[in-house]
């Protein structure tokens, strides 16, 4: 046990021993390198372990005196960039406090890691410098713009129906940005070396043999086109822009020009989502109502992708057209129309259209003012609207223009013309939507304004105080009439929204029988237009029989299954003469 403690003891002496003399070694170490840089670290490929802050300036100072100007070469050409020109300066002052600092952090372990890492290997330190990054840019491009020979792409022109392919020419341009990293690393190494242009062979000259196959294929585009095409709208290319798309050198089509084109149609395609907005202001209608609708964005990768499959069947024998579907995703509207009110105001179900091109400035005005004075109704549950009640009075003291109507067999000036059209295009939205109807009367005689892009039979007259259109909301929760009304294509329409219960509606076409022919056209004097103006102001019509179901359904029960039927009179056409002295 004695001989045990004291081989112990020898042990602990000599760890001992050891421990001082190394802490004595670093002690020393410390001492010699006190405000010194410590061994292994290089600047410019010198080490400069052991110089002082001043020493390492004076040294860089030297250094750096040299680099007074950049010698560029390519060639025989030679160019010079001097320091001033760039707005060069170097920092010798915080790069010699960066050499003198390195491993004197005063986190212990962290300069351990760093002195210890410098025993393993040389550490080279940047100079740190500042220069006027505009200076450079425009200097670089001085020289790259007398070294640049712009390379002429092949192309293709159609002579005279004959396709003329052109070769194009070689180029050859400088990379201006590699040339501006191997400038920075120079002067951040105070290296005096020539520095050589990075010059690029541009090569799109095409061979003989690409010449011919470009030929071949530019000749099977000819009298070709492109169909795109989203829903209702399209957009044509034809045989000049597809050439343009050809990838004359590798044959096949240019991916980047296809891209680049549909990037400028989604412009056209592209339609943000509407946010619901709702406001209520108590007296039955709604001020302002915009129904939540979802955006639009053309996926313009995946229809570029679409695109070049596609028109490699133009190069087929016998295809002269293709058409290709835009790949478009909807987005959504951060606000939806449930989360604007609380009346069940939530979706579409029903809309009903109609046209009314021709018509003189005062129609056009009387309809879109008893429009406007529908357009926000809220009807409630079990409520039934009345037309006749909504607009109200339609009479001058009202605020209604005189346009033709026809009363007694006669078509004259008359306060109101064309509010039927306003009926008769809500009883369209009403049919669609399900609703029942309660009232609902033909006009005497087929009127164009109902049949155009419409099938005969789809109208409703009105007049104070009757005949009225009536219908009612048993959808059990609120419905808005909502106007969409654009003069320019001379075009109304009314949307219902509420809330869908499941209701399907099936209408069936016009039937129609015992066709009747227009009497003779009628002219009639007119005293407020000039002698020798003529103005039509109805058109012939045929009487008819027409008749078209209804029928409504949600699940098995059926709500609604009815016949309208409207019995038209003959019309004969109306001219009116002017009387009126000049």
């Amino acid at each position: 046990m004695k001989k045990i403690h004291q081989t112990v003891d020898k042990i602990f002496s000599v760890l001992l021993g050891l421990v001082t003399i190394t802490s004595l070694t670093g002690l020393v170490f410390e001492l010699v390198y006190l405000g010194r840089a410590y061994p292994g670290l290089e600047i410019n490929q010198q080490k400069i372990g052991g110089f002082t802050a001043e020493e390492l300036k004076n040294y860089l100072t030297k250094e750096t005196r040299q680099i007074e100007q950049l010698d560029l070469v390519w060639g025989v050409n030679n160019w010079k960039i001097e320091a001033g020109e760039i707005g060069l300066n170097y920092d010798v002052s915080a790069a010699a406090i960066q050499a003198i600092n390195y491993g004197r952090t005063g986190n212990l372990l962290e300069d351990l890691k760093a002195k210890q890492q410098l025993f393993k290997s040389d550490l080279k330190l940047k100079l740190k410098y500042t220069l006027d990054e505009e200076k450079l840019t425009n200097k670089i491009g001085v020289i790259a713009d007398q070294v640049d020979i712009p390379a002429k792409e092949p192309e293709i022109n159609i002579i005279n129906g004959e396709v003329i392919v052109a070769a194009g020419e070689n180029g050859q341009l400088v990379n201006r940005e590699e040339l501006e990293r191997k400038i920075k690393e120079q002067i951040a190494n105070l290296n005096k070396g020539d520095i050589t242009l990075p010059v690029t062979e541009v090569k799109p000259k095409l061979s003989d043999e690409q010449m011919r196959s470009v030929k071949e294929t530019a000749q099977r585009v000819i009298g070709k086109k492109v169909i795109f095409e989203n829903g209702d709208e399209k957009w044509e290319v034809g045989q000049e822009q597809l050439l343009s798309w050809l990838d004359l050198k590798n044959g096949g089509w240019k991916n980047e020009k296809i891209k680049s084109w549909l990037t400028e149609l989604a412009t056209a395609v592209n339609r943000p989502p509407q946010n619901a907005s709702f406001r209520y202001m108590g007296s039955g209608k709604v001020e302002e109502f915009k129904p939540a609708q979802p955006g639009l964005e053309l996926e313009v990768e995946a229809t570029t992708s679409k695109s070049i499959t596609e028109l490699q069947k133009l190069t087929d024998a016998g295809s002269t057209e293709i058409t290709v579907k835009l790949e478009v995703k909807n987005t959504s509207p951060e606000v939806e129309n449930h989360e604007v009110n609380t009346l069940g105001i939530k979706e579409l179900i029903g809309k009903g259209e109609s046209w009314y091109s021709g018509s003189i400035n005062n129609r056009i005005f009387n309809l879109k003012k008893a429009s406007e004075s529908i357009n926000g109704i809220l009807v409630a549950p079990d409520e039934i609207f009345s037309f006749n009640k909504a607009v109200g009075d339609v009479s001058a003291s009202t605020g209604y223009k005189q346009a033709y109507i026809i009363k007694e067999g006669k078509t004259i000036l008359g306060d109101g013309g064309g509010v039927c059209q306003v009926s008769s295009t809500l009883f369209r939205a009403i049919l669609a939507a399900g609703l029942p109807i309660v009232e609902r009367t033909a006009h005497a005689y087929r009127v164009h304004y109902y049949e155009e892009k419409y099938q005969v039979g789809f109208d409703a007259t009105v007049f104070q105080p009757s005949p009225d259109f009536k219908f009612k909301n048993d959808t059990g929760k609120y419905i808005l009439i909502q106007m969409v009304y654009d003069e320019k294509a001379k075009y109304l329409a009314f949307e219902i929204y509420g809330t869908s219960d499941g209701r399907k509606v099936e209408t069936s076409k016009s039937r129609i029988w015992e066709l009747t022919a227009p009497p003779p056209d009628l002219y009639q004097d007119d005293p407020t237009l000039p002698v020798g103006k003529v103005v039509q102001t109805e058109h012939a019509a045929w009487g008819a029989k027409v008749a078209f179901d209804w029928k409504v359904t949600r699940g098995d029960e059926v709500l609604q299954d009815r016949t309208f039927y409207s019995n038209y009179k003959p019309w004969q056409a109306v001219y009116l003469r002017g009387t009126k002295p000049l």
